[in-house]
């Protein structure tokens, strides 16, 4: 136990306290649902692909310190997401082995802790806390809930400091709900069998354990086994900033407007990459080019509107241009 306690305050004094917004990898949605219908979407919020590799989940149980982690792997696009499954796949399985949801597995980028009792870090529910950490839980990139006593047996709500009356087996019964915790009442969780998503206005992960969670600041409830969302996230990281539209660059697009099924780009300075928007924010293409002056995009997956092409250059500069699919 002391070494779990040691952890724990190595763990909170080793947070980033300076991540800028848009900067770094945060959790965007938090699927707790029936059975193992369990999931973690994580966002990426950068102009950069980024190596999950080294980085890890990790799942303190029922308001517990101890840490359950696993190692994440693949690649993550920029403005993206990665949705990860708890791997339960056996359409046969029954009990703790009951399949996930096929509409669940649908949506996963990759599926992770098969056994239990191999790794744990997978199996929350709607009273543990999640975190996304750096390899070794050097650093705490997003927390969702609270590390740390008290149990909140059921999970977490929206208010606090507000008593209720209920029975409880025929018997009248009171309690009053603090620190937002909903201890024997269930029925007002936020976090225990519902779908959390982030809000649209957050755009960096909780990186300090909260004194208290309130799940209401940053955190949509929707109901229990509500997938739909998960892949995609829309927040303001998606928006093109002013700095991003720089004029005075030597760089062709044509034909525009698309006609066809091909938009060719060339400039005289080396690409690096490019990335397609639409209207909303949202990356519809993005693709990574070694250094070459001439390339082409295919736009046939492209529905007729208008859309932002950025183009990144390896000397860091990056050229933003408006063009219309017809």
């Amino acid at each position: 136990m002391k070494k779990n306690l040691l952890y724990l305050v190595f763990m909170l004094v080793a947070v980033s306290l300076h991540a800028q917004d848009c900067s770094n990898l945060f959790i965007s949605e938090y699927v707790e649902g029936s059975g193992n219908n369990k999931a973690i979407e994580i966002y990426n919020p950068t102009n950069n692909t980024i190596d999950l590799g080294g980085y890890q989940l990790v799942r303190y149980s029922n308001g517990g310190t101890t840490p359950n982690a696993i190692q994440l792997g693949g690649n993550i696009e920029p403005k993206s997401t990665f949705v990860v499954v708890l791997d339960k796949r056996d359409p046969n399985g029954t009990g703790n082995e009951i399949m996930v949801d096929p509409a669940l597995q649908a949506k996963a980028d990759t599926f992770l802790c098969p056994v239990y009792d191999v790794n744990k870090a997978m199996y929350f529910n709607g009273n543990d806390a999640m975190t996304l950490e750096t390899l070794g839980g050097t650093e705490i990139l997003d927390i969702v809930a609270r590390v740390g006593n008290p149990d909140p047996e059921n999970g977490w709500c929206a208010f606090t400091d507000t008593t209720i009356s209920y029975n409880s087996g025929g018997v009248p019964t009171e309690y009053t709900i603090e620190d937002y915790i909903v201890g024997p009442l269930f029925w007002l969780s936020w976090t225990k069998d519902h779908t959390l998503i982030r809000k649209y206005a957050v755009k960096k992960g909780v990186t300090e354990n909260p004194t208290v969670f309130n799940v209401a600041v940053e955190w949509d409830s929707i109901p229990e086994n509500t997938f739909d969302n998960l892949g995609t996230h829309n927040c303001e990281c998606n928006t093109l900033s002013v700095e991003e539209l720089k004029e005075g660059v030597d760089i062709n697009f044509y034909p525009n407007p698309i006609t066809g099924e091909t938009l060719h780009i060339d400039a005289l300075e080396k690409i690096q990459s490019v990335t397609v928007y639409n209207m909303t924010g949202q990356i519809v293409i993005h693709q990574n080019f070694n250094g070459v002056l001439e390339l082409a995009i295919a736009s046939k997956s492209l529905k007729n509107g208008v859309y932002f092409v950025k183009v990144s250059f390896e000397n860091q500069n990056n050229f933003v241009k408006k063009i219309l699919k017809k």
